[in-house]
Parts: C-alpha cells; sequence; structure tokens
C-alpha cells in the first residue's frame, strides 16, 4: 500500500478554488493525450456509472458531476480519465498503475503525471508477443458494458491474455483460448498475476532467483531428438547447453504460476540468443558468434525487470471482495461453445480481437520458443498452423480444399465478401501468378468463413443481450497491379449479423502506435463492432 499513498500524495493536485466551494460536486480531469475515438470512450465509461439524471458540465479543462457515485469508486474504475475528486483531485487506479511501467525506481523519482500513454505496464510487458492488445481499451469496454463485478468475461482469440487480465484486474471473473500453446502460456501467467500479494511474489521470486544455480544439464534430458536436431540449426552449442541449465531450473520450479513466469521469461529472450534475425518476423538465419552465459545473464536481467514492473503494479492493484476465477484453455475459437460446455448461456461479456486475414504467420513466428519449452513439438506445427484463424501459410492441396469448400458455402456469407473473393480469384487463379497471390482466395474464404464460424459460436456462449466487442483491422493486397482494401470491419459487421448477433454500431479507432517488433505488419485501420446476443 506505500507505493500507492506515494502515488496519491505526489500526484494531487487541489481543484480550482471557485470550484472548491462546491464540495457536493465531483470534479474530474481526462487524460490530456487522448485520440479522439479515445475521448469517446472516456465520456461512455463515465456515463456507465453515473445515473441518467446525472448532469456533467465541463469548466476550466474539468469535469463536473453531481452523483451518487462517489469519488473513490470512480478513481477505482475509470480508464481514461487520470485524477477525480471533490476539493483535491487524486489519481485515478488506472493513472497510478501505469506510472509503475518502468519500475519502482522511476515511481518514486517521477516528477509529473505522464503526457503519452502507457500500453507495457505490470503484466503487459511480460513478453514480446506480436500485435498485442491495448490493455486500456479492454479495460475501457469493460466498463462501458456495465457488467457488474464477479461478471464472466470471455475473449475467443485471447492471445497474451490482455483481455482476461483486464477483466481480472477489473474485479471480473475471464475464461479465454487460443490455438498457440505460448499464447496460452503467457495468457495464464499475466491473468493469475493479479490475483497475487504483492508481498508474496517479491518474496516468492526473490527466493527462487536466490537458488537458481544452473548447473550445466544434458541437452538430450530436455528435448527430444528431432527438436534438438532442430534446435542445433538455429543455436550455437554453448547457447543450446545455457539454455538447457535455464530450462531444467524452472522444472524444478513447484508452483505453477511461478514456474510458468520464469519459462515465459526464457522466452522472452530466445529469439536474441538464437541465430534468427531479432528483428525479422519470419524465422531466417543470421548466424552470429556467442558468449558463453549470455543465455543465463539475459535471462536473469529479464525476470529482474519483470518483478521489479510487476511488484509496484500489485501494491496499486485494488483486491475485489467478490470471489473471481479464470480459464484459458488451449483450443480453436470456431468451437469455444465445445471448448467451454460449462459455460454455454453464461457469458455476460466478450471482448476480443481477431486475427487480421493473412497478416501474420502465427506459430511460424514463435517456432522457437515453442520448440524451446516443449509447448509443441517441431513436427506438429505445420498441421497446428493450418488451423490457425487468419493464417497465410497452406500447402497446395490445403488450397485446393479451402476453396473447395468455400466454394461449397460461400452462400453462408453476406454477398459483398462472397464477390470481393470471387473478384481476386478472377485475376489470382491465373497463369503465371506467385504462389502466395494464387492462394489468397482460398486463404480469404477460409477466414470469413472460420470468422463465421467462430461468432456463431460465440453467440451460443453468451447470455442472451449480452454486449460483444470485436476489434478488428483491415489490410490490403495488390490485384491487376491496384491496390485492393480487404474491409474486414464492414465484412465482420455483416459477418455477425449472419451467425446470430445483433449489430448495434462500429466505432472507427485511429491504430495507436506498437512499438513491437511486428509493427509494420499491421493495418493502419481498426475499428470497435458492438454487437449484443
Amino acid at each position: 500500500m506505500k507505493i500507492a499513498d506515494d502515488i496519491r500524495r505526489k500526484y494531487s493536485v487541489s481543484v480550482p478554488l471557485f470550484l472548491a466551494n462546491d464540495i457536493e460536486t465531483v470534479k474530474l480531469e481526462r487524460k490530456p493525450y487522448l485520440q479522439p475515438f479515445e475521448n469517446e470512450l472516456a465520456i461512455r465509461e463515465l456515463s456507465a456509472f453515473l445515473s441518467p439524471d446525472d448532469e456533467v458540465t465541463e469548466e476550466l479543462g474539468l469535469y463536473v458531476v453531481r452523483t451518487a457515485c462517489s469519488e473513490q469508486y470512480l478513481r477505482n474504475h475509470l480508464t481514461y480519465w487520470q485524477r477525480v475528486g471533490r476539493v483535491y483531485l487524486e489519481p485515478t487506479v488506472q493513472n497510478s498503475l501505469e506510472l509503475t511501467q518502468n519500475g519502482i525506481s522511476q515511481v518514486t523519482e517521477r516528477k509529473e503525471l505522464h503526457n503519452a500513454r502507457r500500453l507495457r505496464y505490470g503484466p503487459h510487458d511480460l513478453h514480446e508477443y506480436r500485435g498485442k492488445f491495448f490493455p486500456q481499451l479492454a479495460r475501457s469496454l469493460i466498463n462501458i458494458s456495465g457488467i457488474p463485478e464477479g461478471a464472466l468475461v470471455l475473449d475467443t482469440m485471447c492471445g497474451s491474455g490482455t483481455t482476461p487480465c483486464e477483466a481480472i484486474a477489473a474485479g471480473r471473473s475471464a475464461i479465454g483460448a487460443d490455438l498457440n500453446p505460448l499464447s496460452v502460456l503467457i495468457a495464464r501467467v499475466k491473468s493469475m498475476l493479479p490475483f497475487e500479494d504483492s508481498a508474496t511474489f517479491a518474496e516468492t521470486t526473490e527466493r527462487y532467483m536466490e537458488k537458481f544455480a544452473f548447473k550445466t544439464s544434458s541437452p538430450e534430458k530436455i528435448w527430444q531428438e528431432n527438436d534438438l536436431r532442430y534446435l542445433a540449426r538455429w543455436f550455437d552449442p554453448v547457447a543450446i547447453a545455457d539454455i538447457a541449465a535455464i530450462v531444467a531450473e524452472t522444472r524444478s520450479i513447484r508452483k505453477p504460476l511461478y514456474r510458468d513466469f520464469f519459462r515465459v521469461c526464457l522466452s522472452n529472450i530466445i529469439r536474441s540468443v538464437s541465430w534468427q534475425k531479432d528483428t525479422d518476423l519470419r524465422v531466417r538465419k543470421e548466424v552470429l558468434p556467442y558468449e558463453p552465459g549470455t543465455a543465463i545473464s539475459r535471462f536473469k536481467d529479464e525476470a529482474n525487470g519483470q518483478i521489479d514492473r510487476i511488484y509496484p503494479y500489485l501494491c496499486v492493484l485494488p483486491k475485489w471482495k467478490r470471489q473471481t476465477f479464470l480459464d484459458i484453455r488451449c483450443g480453436n475459437a470456431i468451437n469455444i461453445v465445445s471448448l467451454f460446455p460449462e459455460f454455454s448461456g453464461k457469458v455476460d461479456l466478450l471482448v476480443t480481437s481477431p486475427p487480421y486475414a493473412t497478416a501474420l504467420p502465427y506459430l511460424d513466428t514463435d517456432r522457437l520458443s515453442l520448440i524451446v519449452l516443449g509447448l509443441l513439438p517441431r513436427k506438429q506445427h505445420k498441421n497446428a498452423e493450418a488451423e490457425m484463424v487468419g493464417t497465410r501459410e497452406i500447402s497446395e492441396r490445403g488450397r485446393r480444399e479451402a476453396w473447395e469448400a468455400y466454394l461449397s458455402r460461400k452462400h453462408e456469407l453476406p454477398r459483398t465478401v462472397a464477390s470481393l473473393i470471387d473478384d481476386i480469384a478472377e485475376y489470382n487463379h491465373g497463369d503465371g501468378v506467385g504462389f502466395r497471390r494464387r492462394n489468397l482466395p482460398a486463404l480469404l474464404g477460409k477466414y470469413f468463413l472460420n470468422m463465421l464460424d467462430a461468432m456463431r459460436s460465440a453467440h451460443t456462449i453468451m447470455k442472451h443481450g449480452a454486449h460483444g466487442y470485436y476489434v478488428v483491422g483491415n489490410n490490403s493486397t495488390v490485384v491487376a497491379g491496384e491496390k485492393t482494401v480487404i474491409p474486414t470491419d464492414t465484412f465482420l459487421f455483416k459477418i455477425g449479423a449472419a451467425a446470430g448477433w445483433s449489430c448495434r454500431e462500429s466505432i472507427p479507432m485511429e491504430l495507436l502506435v506498437s512499438r513491437d517488433i511486428f509493427k509494420e505488419n499491421r493495418g493502419s485501420v481498426e475499428t470497435i463492432l458492438c454487437l449484443s446476443a
């Protein structure tokens, strides 16, 4: 609590004198750097906590409201607001959490509030996962939905677990799924951390860090023969020995959360000690000299850095009275009802960010970590990748089968979706076209049919009238020498209706600048699709 108290004292300010005389009203200060869509969400989440009769006015850059809702409740819950109070404006919990992004020392040394957004605070910096969801967006949508504490939030394609993590941090229960075993591992750790007591986390991680000896361990005892042979193509033999020592240490940890926490830390340094080009999306080789002990040194630095950021986050995060639970499972979004049969008709809110159509080679990007951590043997990668929604990896046989499936089911898709796919196929199925362009029509057909099935399955698991938010991005291709936009947001809005959802509205959002190494593979337009079951 000391860190939270220090932040409150340090960053609290008095309201202007003529407003301070009115102690019956709550004054709110918005974050100054919000984009237009975030400003809109800020007003919506505030409205979600107020009564319909509460009138909000704006004076001297502050929002003023006479309400029965307590100022502390608003401070605990609001996302896009930085300070709230009556006579003194005190930092919101969200703003305090963001102040922990650079660790304990920065919390105490910093002189003023941030003037730019922070996306990687606490568990949200746990892994350099591609295409991370924005935590503030997930949190604000939970607020706007109006679901109560303890309600159940679902993310059908949870990636690194931003939505379930934010749901747990906001006092809700969460379930999520992903087909990538590494995603599931990261999501479980990231979403379990908000349950932890800050002192327990600090003491437990310190104890393990002191016990780690990194004794020599035979790689043959760590990995199967085929996987070890593959790793030998991508790592210096000394690096493999160092990594084997780290894996052996993490395996000896009895507490699942802490064992997996350190495994995620290992995953995050794997790329940097391999011969994979560090900023390359695909696994392309660049053989560089390896200094013995580098992997161990980087692993310790990574773990210590994560502990330094997560500990103050846990000190600030409120602990909710209502019991909540978390369940992240490895499975396909198109079968979400079968994956979570016990929750059919019981989900209060869906918040998810589906992959772009043919945007990333998902498992291929993580192949080294998947093998090093023993999550997916190399021989299973090809089949697993083929099942991923939005994959661009496909064999010639797979292409033919996907195209035949599209032709037999295209009547299920909205006419505009099928028309674009057919138009692209008219050119891309011609002579002399490269395999990437030839594959595109089949991959698009597979993607939109997968999304239709996924949205149908998600609709089935929801409570009647429950909200669903899909945050989707567009991309483009070249057809007959001209750029053709694939309007995924418009298409999925129509597909949602075909899947049984009631389509309420779509909110365009300017794409916030991504700092991850995959940022150049992202599109430039994203939209929040607002649906109800």
